[in-house]
């Protein structure tokens, strides 16, 4: 099972291009190639992306593409590698033993923490995606494949930027990362219909429930699946 959540650049009739790009070449790679694994499926999705948009290294103008988190699921194993550009994956853990393996960097930190939920403390796990995005880009490094053993229970997070990067609050300030990722541990025990709606509470809230009403400044996009 491969799972994506990807952010285009642009808006409008650009935006939905890329986006209409990018989901026909993911279809192209993982349906019809059978490729499955993570850091493979974006460098091809990078070398089509770039193709397609005639991208050159001469032309500094050029900066469309995509971020992108993606990872691939054995249901039966529960063994997940992930990847990602640019975006992270958060995964909530049922268990304080939660196993990250695999790594090109092993060490966790900030990714192990443990943030208080309603019912009990739960560790929260966060991969941070390689800063590149998928497109012509001054770095074109590899992308890290991550291996991390899930545990039934365990919720798994894909994110674009927009909920974070929204503006509203007091002071007209951004949600940020951080209010983002302790919004989701401290609703984890919650079923998934009622985080979805707390989520969207939460953000309209931020908006619109003071002095000043901001419109929506970007896309916003939250996957949650629980295992």
């Amino acid at each position: 099972m491969v799972i994506t959540v990807g952010d285009c650049t642009g808006h409008g009739v650009p935006g939905a291009f890329m986006s209409m790009l990018g989901i026909s070449f993911l279809r192209e790679i993982v349906q019809k190639e059978f490729i499955t694994e993570p850091t493979i499926i974006l460098r091809k999705l990078r070398k089509e992306i770039i193709n397609a948009l005639k991208q050159k290294e001469s032309d500094n103008k050029q900066k469309d593409g995509m971020d992108i988190s993606l990872c691939s699921i054995n249901k039966e194993t529960l063994e997940m590698q992930w990847a990602g550009a640019n975006n992270p994956l958060y995964i909530v853990s049922s268990r304080q033993e939660a196993v990250a393996a695999g790594s090109e960097t092993p060490e966790l930190p900030p990714a192990a923490c443990q943030l208080p939920t309603a019912a009990a403390k739960c560790q929260l796990l966060e991969f941070n995606g390689d800063k590149m995005p998928i497109g012509l880009h001054e770095k074109m490094d590899k992308f890290t494949l991550h291996e991390i053993t899930l545990n039934k229970g365990d919720i798994i997070y894909l994110a674009g930027d927009g909920y974070a990067d929204q503006f509203g609050g007091p002071n007209n300030k951004k949600f940020m990362t951080k209010r983002f990722k302790e919004l989701l541990v401290n609703n984890s025990n919650k079923p998934m219909d009622e985080q979805r709606e707390i989520l969207d509470k939460t953000i309209e809230d931020w908006k619109n429930g003071y002095e000043t009403k901001h419109e929506q400044t970007d896309d916003i996009t939250v996957l949650g699946i629980k295992i």
